[in-house]
Protein backbone atom coordinates (compact mmCIF):
# COMPACT_ATOMS: atom_id res chain seq x y z
CA UNK A 1 0.00 0.00 0.00
CA UNK A 2 2.83 2.35 1.45
CA UNK A 3 4.33 1.61 -2.39
CA UNK A 4 1.04 2.42 -4.30
CA UNK A 5 1.02 5.64 -2.93
CA UNK A 6 4.18 6.69 -3.58
CA UNK A 7 3.93 5.73 -6.81
CA UNK A 8 0.84 7.60 -7.27
CA UNK A 9 1.90 10.77 -5.74
CA UNK A 10 4.95 10.60 -8.09
CA UNK A 11 2.67 10.44 -11.06
CA UNK A 12 0.93 13.02 -10.06
CA UNK A 13 4.04 15.49 -9.17
CA UNK A 14 5.83 14.48 -12.71
CA UNK A 15 1.84 15.38 -14.31
CA UNK A 16 2.12 18.96 -12.09
CA UNK A 17 5.66 19.60 -13.75
CA UNK A 18 4.54 18.76 -17.45
CA UNK A 19 1.28 21.27 -16.88
CA UNK A 20 3.71 23.47 -15.45
CA UNK A 21 6.41 23.25 -18.08
CA UNK A 22 3.70 23.29 -21.34
CA UNK A 23 2.05 26.61 -19.98
CA UNK A 24 5.65 27.93 -19.79
CA UNK A 25 6.11 27.28 -23.45
CA UNK A 26 2.79 28.41 -24.12
CA UNK A 27 2.73 31.47 -22.81
CA UNK A 28 6.39 32.01 -24.01
CA UNK A 29 5.18 31.54 -27.44
CA UNK A 30 2.09 33.67 -27.11
CA UNK A 31 4.69 35.92 -26.10
CA UNK A 32 6.97 36.08 -28.94
CA UNK A 33 3.63 36.12 -31.24
CA UNK A 34 2.34 39.23 -30.04
CA UNK A 35 5.46 40.68 -29.98
CA UNK A 36 6.13 40.44 -33.46
CA UNK A 37 2.53 41.88 -34.06
CA UNK A 38 3.28 44.44 -31.62
CA UNK A 39 6.59 45.74 -33.32
CA UNK A 40 5.11 46.68 -36.71
CA UNK A 41 1.96 48.76 -34.64
CA UNK A 42 5.46 50.04 -32.96
CA UNK A 43 7.28 50.83 -35.35
CA UNK A 44 3.76 53.12 -36.83
CA UNK A 45 3.60 54.62 -33.84
CA UNK A 46 6.95 56.29 -33.77
CA UNK A 47 6.99 56.96 -37.17
CA UNK A 48 3.81 58.82 -36.58
CA UNK A 49 5.40 60.91 -33.86
CA UNK A 50 8.36 61.47 -35.73
CA UNK A 51 6.16 63.35 -37.99
CA UNK A 52 4.07 65.30 -35.91
CA UNK A 53 7.50 66.32 -34.53
CA UNK A 54 9.10 67.16 -37.76
CA UNK A 55 5.71 68.87 -38.97
CA UNK A 56 5.79 70.90 -34.82
CA UNK A 57 9.18 71.70 -36.10
CA UNK A 58 8.60 73.20 -39.18
CA UNK A 59 5.65 75.15 -38.21
CA UNK A 60 8.08 76.76 -35.16
CA UNK A 61 10.55 77.93 -38.14
CA UNK A 62 7.74 78.81 -40.62
CA UNK A 63 5.99 81.35 -37.92
CA UNK A 64 9.32 82.99 -36.76
CA UNK A 65 9.88 82.97 -40.23
CA UNK A 66 6.70 85.25 -41.01
CA UNK A 67 7.38 87.19 -37.65
CA UNK A 68 10.85 88.31 -38.94
CA UNK A 69 9.19 89.27 -42.49
CA UNK A 70 6.33 91.43 -40.20
CA UNK A 71 8.04 95.35 -39.26
CA UNK A 72 7.72 95.62 -35.50
CA UNK A 73 5.42 98.95 -34.71
CA UNK A 74 7.25 101.14 -32.23
CA UNK A 75 5.59 101.73 -29.45
CA UNK A 76 7.13 104.89 -28.82
CA UNK A 77 8.04 107.80 -31.54
CA UNK A 78 11.02 109.79 -30.97
CA UNK A 79 10.96 113.35 -31.37
CA UNK A 80 11.63 114.81 -35.11
CA UNK A 81 15.09 116.20 -36.13
CA UNK A 82 15.68 119.66 -35.78
CA UNK A 83 16.05 119.49 -39.32
CA UNK A 84 13.67 117.59 -41.32
CA UNK A 85 15.15 115.30 -44.31
CA UNK A 86 12.11 116.03 -46.93
CA UNK A 87 12.76 119.81 -47.43
CA UNK A 88 13.49 120.55 -50.61
CA UNK A 89 14.70 124.52 -50.38
CA UNK A 90 13.58 126.91 -52.87
CA UNK A 91 10.81 126.18 -55.33
CA UNK A 92 9.26 128.16 -58.01
CA UNK A 93 5.37 128.27 -57.55
CA UNK A 94 2.68 128.03 -60.06
CA UNK A 95 -0.88 128.77 -59.27
CA UNK A 96 -3.69 127.12 -61.09
CA UNK A 97 -6.47 129.27 -61.17
CA UNK A 98 -9.25 126.48 -61.63
CA UNK A 99 -7.67 125.40 -58.23
CA UNK A 100 -10.94 124.44 -55.59
CA UNK A 101 -11.24 123.55 -51.93
CA UNK A 102 -11.86 120.03 -52.83
CA UNK A 103 -8.82 119.66 -54.94
CA UNK A 104 -6.83 120.77 -51.76
CA UNK A 105 -8.61 118.19 -49.60
CA UNK A 106 -8.01 115.33 -51.49
CA UNK A 107 -4.09 116.57 -52.55
CA UNK A 108 -4.02 116.36 -48.40
CA UNK A 109 -5.54 113.42 -46.85
CA UNK A 110 -3.84 113.48 -43.33
CA UNK A 111 -5.16 117.06 -43.20
CA UNK A 112 -8.68 116.64 -40.78
CA UNK A 113 -10.39 120.16 -39.83
CA UNK A 114 -7.04 122.18 -40.99
CA UNK A 115 -5.08 120.11 -38.00
CA UNK A 116 -1.86 117.94 -39.08
CA UNK A 117 0.81 116.04 -37.29
CA UNK A 118 3.77 113.92 -38.51
CA UNK A 119 3.30 110.07 -38.02
CA UNK A 120 6.74 109.04 -38.24
CA UNK A 121 8.27 110.97 -35.31
CA UNK A 122 6.72 113.21 -32.94
CA UNK A 123 7.07 117.56 -33.91
CA UNK A 124 9.34 119.50 -31.98
CA UNK A 125 6.23 122.77 -31.56
CA UNK A 126 2.65 123.14 -32.06
CA UNK A 127 1.96 125.20 -34.54
CA UNK A 128 -1.31 127.84 -35.02
CA UNK A 129 -1.37 129.61 -38.26
CA UNK A 130 -3.63 132.55 -38.09
CA UNK A 131 -4.92 133.73 -41.42
CA UNK A 132 -7.08 137.32 -41.46
CA UNK A 133 -9.50 137.06 -44.69
CA UNK A 134 -12.17 139.35 -46.15
CA UNK A 135 -13.06 138.89 -49.85
CA UNK A 136 -9.50 136.81 -51.02
CA UNK A 137 -11.09 133.40 -51.87
CA UNK A 138 -8.79 132.87 -54.45
CA UNK A 139 -5.76 133.82 -52.60
CA UNK A 140 -6.88 131.70 -49.71
CA UNK A 141 -6.92 128.64 -52.31
CA UNK A 142 -3.55 129.48 -53.57
CA UNK A 143 -2.09 129.81 -50.42
CA UNK A 144 -3.94 126.39 -48.78
CA UNK A 145 -2.74 124.91 -51.60
CA UNK A 146 1.16 125.24 -50.95
CA UNK A 147 1.33 125.84 -47.51
CA UNK A 148 -0.38 122.57 -46.20
CA UNK A 149 2.95 120.24 -48.14
CA UNK A 150 5.14 123.02 -47.07
CA UNK A 151 4.23 122.63 -43.50
CA UNK A 152 4.01 118.51 -43.81
CA UNK A 153 7.80 118.62 -45.41
CA UNK A 154 8.86 120.47 -42.29
CA UNK A 155 7.28 117.91 -40.21
CA UNK A 156 5.10 120.23 -38.04
CA UNK A 157 2.73 119.46 -35.65
CA UNK A 158 0.33 122.57 -37.01
CA UNK A 159 -3.31 123.74 -37.74
CA UNK A 160 -4.27 126.57 -39.98
CA UNK A 161 -7.19 128.90 -38.75
CA UNK A 162 -8.88 131.05 -41.42
CA UNK A 163 -10.61 134.02 -39.16
CA UNK A 164 -12.74 135.89 -41.69
CA UNK A 165 -14.16 139.33 -41.39
CA UNK A 166 -17.73 139.68 -42.15
CA UNK A 167 -19.37 142.60 -43.49
CA UNK A 168 -18.25 145.88 -45.01
CA UNK A 169 -16.75 148.03 -41.98
CA UNK A 170 -13.07 148.85 -41.96
CA UNK A 171 -10.99 144.98 -42.38
CA UNK A 172 -9.44 145.45 -38.98
CA UNK A 173 -6.85 142.92 -39.47
CA UNK A 174 -5.12 142.99 -35.87
CA UNK A 175 -8.64 142.26 -34.23
CA UNK A 176 -9.09 139.16 -36.21
CA UNK A 177 -5.63 137.91 -35.03
CA UNK A 178 -6.34 138.16 -31.34
CA UNK A 179 -9.64 136.86 -32.51
CA UNK A 180 -7.66 133.82 -33.91
CA UNK A 181 -5.61 133.69 -31.15
CA UNK A 182 -7.80 133.49 -28.25
CA UNK A 183 -10.35 130.76 -30.33
CA UNK A 184 -7.13 128.28 -31.06
CA UNK A 185 -6.15 128.05 -27.73
CA UNK A 186 -9.42 126.65 -26.85
CA UNK A 187 -8.67 123.84 -29.19
CA UNK A 188 -5.25 123.39 -27.99
CA UNK A 189 -2.47 124.56 -26.00
CA UNK A 190 -0.02 125.86 -29.21
CA UNK A 191 3.51 126.29 -28.66
CA UNK A 192 3.86 128.72 -31.80
CA UNK A 193 1.32 131.20 -33.32
CA UNK A 194 2.19 132.67 -36.72
CA UNK A 195 0.15 135.65 -38.22
CA UNK A 196 0.47 134.67 -41.91
CA UNK A 197 -1.00 136.99 -44.67
CA UNK A 198 -3.36 135.64 -47.26
CA UNK A 199 -1.85 136.95 -50.31
CA UNK A 200 2.09 135.87 -48.97
CA UNK A 201 2.69 132.21 -50.26
CA UNK A 202 6.50 130.51 -49.04
CA UNK A 203 8.46 129.46 -51.65
CA UNK A 204 11.36 128.12 -49.82
CA UNK A 205 10.63 125.74 -46.88
CA UNK A 206 13.77 126.37 -45.00
CA UNK A 207 12.23 129.19 -43.94
CA UNK A 208 11.24 126.73 -40.82
CA UNK A 209 7.74 127.89 -39.49
CA UNK A 210 8.59 127.71 -35.53
CA UNK A 211 8.77 130.09 -33.00
CA UNK A 212 12.44 130.87 -31.24
CA UNK A 213 12.94 132.66 -27.73
CA UNK A 214 11.92 136.31 -29.14
CA UNK A 215 9.15 137.03 -32.24
CA UNK A 216 10.94 136.91 -35.62
CA UNK A 217 9.69 138.32 -39.50
CA UNK A 218 9.50 135.26 -41.59
CA UNK A 219 9.33 137.28 -45.00
CA UNK A 220 12.80 138.34 -45.74
CA UNK A 221 11.29 139.16 -49.35
CA UNK A 222 9.22 139.37 -51.73
CA UNK A 223 9.39 138.61 -55.92
CA UNK A 224 7.24 141.60 -57.00
CA UNK A 225 9.85 143.65 -55.58
CA UNK A 226 12.65 141.67 -56.20
CA UNK A 227 13.22 139.85 -52.74
CA UNK A 228 14.32 143.34 -51.20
Amino acid sequence: LGWNVFNLFYKFKVLVLVTLFVTVLWTTFSYLVDTRQEIPKAKSMVEFFRKVTSLEHSQKEEKIESTADVPMVKSFQGPCPALSPYLRGASKLSFKPSVTLEEVQKENPQVAKGRYHPVECSALQHVAILIPHRNREKHLLYLLQHLHPFLQRQQLDYGIYVIHQAGNTKFNRAKLLNVGYLEALKEANWDCFIFHDVDLVPENDFNIYMCDTQPKHLVVGRNNTGYR
